[in-house]
């Protein structure tokens, strides 16, 4: 390098840094190069820390009185699940059938599966999960293209199997 080319180099150095100079003091700190401003706060005293919470309807408790409530908490939530898990195995026993949902579906030309099985779910034949497992079974079996037009009858308690028979009319794996 030449004599001029270490100057130039140089001044190309010291132009960098005035200008990240400029944008550091000038625009970033912007506020920080003028008087610095003063926010007065109120003392932090037990009266302001009341009206505080009066304020906006809370109330302080100590770490003892939480601890409580957290345990009192678990505890009830634990007798809950035991007592669904009850409810649950008496409700099988006690119930002989559910309720069942009986629908008419109508299948139109250019439905696709997964439009078939969301008029299941608004008609609240199947669920949600019920409605994935349908359209993994139409496509895991390749029953798509054999889903017949036409007017079908499915109920709530058919398997996700039967119904794919029905709308593809007993159509043979």
């Amino acid at each position: 390098m030449t004599k001029n080319g270490i100057r130039g180099f140089a001044a190309g150095i010291l132009v960098a840094a005035a200008v990240f100079a400029f944008f550091y003091y000038l625009i970033f700190n912007e506020g920080e190069s003028q008087s610095a401003k003063v926010v007065k706060q109120t003392p932090l005293t037990e009266a302001t820390v009341t009206q505080y919470l009066t304020n906006h309807h809370r109330k302080a408790i100590d770490i003892d009185a939480w601890n409580q409530w957290q345990a009192d908490m678990k505890t009830a939530t634990s007798k809950n699940n035991q007592s669904d898990k009850n409810n649950n195995s008496s409700d099988k026993n006690s119930k002989a059938k559910p309720d069942v949902k009986s629908y008419k579906l109508n299948i139109k030309s250019g439905m696709t599966p997964g439009d078939i099985s969301g008029s299941l779910v608004s008609a609240k034949v199947i669920n949600s999960d019920k409605k994935k497992a349908l359209d993994k079974y139409l496509q895991d079996k390749k029953l798509e293209k054999y889903v017949q037009l036409g007017t079908f009858t499915v109920s709530s308690d058919m398997s996700v199997e039967k119904i794919a028979q029905v709308i593809t009319k007993n159509h043979q794996n």
